[in-house]
């Protein structure tokens, strides 16, 4: 193992420690159950030594397959167009954050952390505890990345110019690890908060399936998931333009929020909207003002990623307000809901079931 690593140039020396780190070392008890299982199974056989030795040292390398977080997959995504990308990765297969970039699938773990680091040519990737490592990057080659975010997980990156993206649940980010000299480009499907360094002569360009977004460095919340019937910005500072797939282009200011119908291919701005609530969820908060509890429940449902059962036009009844920590888990947080909604919460073998109360 420890040649191999060395030799791909797609690991620095950083990753290779921690790579190595995570081995797992038996200790001389679970050598000698093992040995003696072995035995066991192979009584009466005709078995060499030889032959139960390939097969702990099998035994082993399965172990350390199991153990090491960060997993690395053979694929080939090299200079492909964004929606050909897109459409390689399914996002609802996904367990874990997956960077795609050259002929690299890299699975990672909670809470990445991803730093584009154009003057050294590498990739530093930071997770929970503070781990990191550096991937390298090959040189004069452009070549388009993919970061995948499954259900219950979100990822932060910061690219070549600075800019820095956080992504929620059930989102892809394409992107190139070098810019074009005169433009920046990048690909979304789900939502992402996206603060754009400032760069007079360079213009950031966010695409989705049904519009692009321009500025030259601001802050906003693209709304872009494909299995929704709308689409929508939400400019928090600054300005961007908005180019729908079918109409006008539109120059927002802050607390608008541009919102595109993709069954009807219209759309229109809602004024003077309170930016907090939408984005509350990038600090691991739910903040509810006077918000149907339907809604908060299906919100609730997709970053935990589980189903309840209840009757939706009972649940739109009740309007709640206040704050949810969402980085606690779920039984804490049907807990607060169950103390501010006149709503009863039980659990019926694997179905959470929820129901308003009787006056």
């Amino acid at each position: 193992m420890e040649n191999k690593s060395k030799d791909n140039p797609l690991f620095s020396e950083t990753s290779y420690r921690i790579l190595k780190k995570a081995e797992p070392r038996l200790s001389a008890e679970e050598k000698r159950v093992m040995w003696a299982d072995i035995e066991r199974r192979t009584t009466g056989k005709k078995r060499s030594v030889a032959h139960l030795r390939n097969w702990y040292v099998a035994a082993s390398i399965t172990l350390v397959l199991i153990t090491v977080s960060i997993v690395v997959y053979q694929n080939s995504f090299t200079n492909i167009p964004y929606n050909r990308l897109s459409a390689l990765v399914d996002i609802d297969t996904l367990r874990n954050t997956r960077l795609y970039f050259g002929d690299q699938q890299i699975e990672l773990g909670e809470q990445v952390e991803i730093y584009c680091l154009p003057s050294s040519n590498q990739l530093e990737i930071k997770t929970a505890g503070n781990s990191s490592f550096k991937l390298s990057v090959p040189q004069d080659e452009e070549i388009y990345m993919q970061l995948a975010v499954p259900k219950n997980k979100r990822a932060q990156i910061v690219l070549a110019d600075n800019s820095k993206i956080i992504l929620r649940e059930q989102s892809k980010f394409i992107f190139p690890f070098h810019f074009k000299k005169d433009k920046r480009e990048v690909k979304l499907e789900g939502e992402a908060y996206m603060q754009i360094a400032p760069n007079k002569h360079k213009r950031f360009i966010t695409q989705t399936n049904y519009m692009d977004i321009s500025v030259l460095g601001t802050e906003f919340l693209v709304v872009a998931y494909p299995h929704s019937g709308e689409q929508s910005v939400l400019l928090v500072k600054g300005s961007v333009q908005v180019t729908p797939e079918k109409g006008e282009s539109v120059i927002m200011v802050p607390n608008q929020k541009f919102i595109y119908n993709k069954t009807t291919a219209s759309a229109h701005i809602a004024e003077n909207v309170n930016v907090l609530p939408a984005i509350a969820w990038k600090e691991n908060l739910l903040i509810m003002d006077s918000q149907s509890l339907a809604e908060v429940l299906k919100t609730i449902e997709s970053h935990y990623g589980i189903a309840f059962s209840y009757n939706w036009k009972e649940m739109e009844s009740i309007h709640i307000s206040g704050k949810l920590d969402i980085s606690v888990s779920l039984n804490e947080v049907l807990e607060n809901i169950s103390r501010i909604a006149q709503v009863t919460i039980t659990k019926e073998q694997r179905t959470i079931k929820i129901t308003k109360e009787k006056p």
